[in-house]
């Protein structure tokens, strides 16, 4: 009897161990970057937003290693000076055109904000990322 239940209490313990390991795998991403033409774009461009901006839909790479295509996100765009905020809405599958048309007047110092952006995972549940907040050089 002691040995069954020795046999239960480390089955147990091996199975909470892989549960936990799985869950860390799994972590939520915390920062991504502009993910263009197969590479992560860092210093970005008022030109490298303008191409990102019309890409359908528009790709990040996040600090867990993976690529996601984003699906809908509210889009604000900070311009530096003179300081002004402007909210574009919501973005599905891509950039709508006046926020495309505030990226291509961009100037360095400018920044896109992307808030509540989903994506889909490979068991089809929708997911939210981090603001994803990106400053032109």
């Amino acid at each position: 009897m002691k040995n069954f239940l020795k046999v239960i209490l480390l089955t147990s313990v091996i199975a909470i161990s892989a549960l936990s390991a799985k869950a860390q795998d799994d972590k939520a991403p915390a920062s991504c970057k502009m993910y263009m033409e197969e590479k992560t774009v860092t210093d970005i461009t008022v030109e490298d937003a303008v191409k990102w901006c019309e890409l359908t839909p528009p790709t990040v790479i996040c600090d867990d290693g993976k690529i996601y295509k984003l699906e809908t996100f509210s889009i604000t765009y900070l311009q530096l000076n003179p300081f002004m905020s402007q909210d574009f809405g919501i973005g599905e599958g891509g950039f709508p055109i006046m926020a495309r048309r505030a990226v291509a007047k961009g100037k360095a110092g400018d920044t896109i904000i992307l808030k509540d952006a989903t994506y889909t995972d490979a068991t089809g549940t929708k997911n939210t990322l981090p603001v994803i907040s990106l400053k032109l050089k």
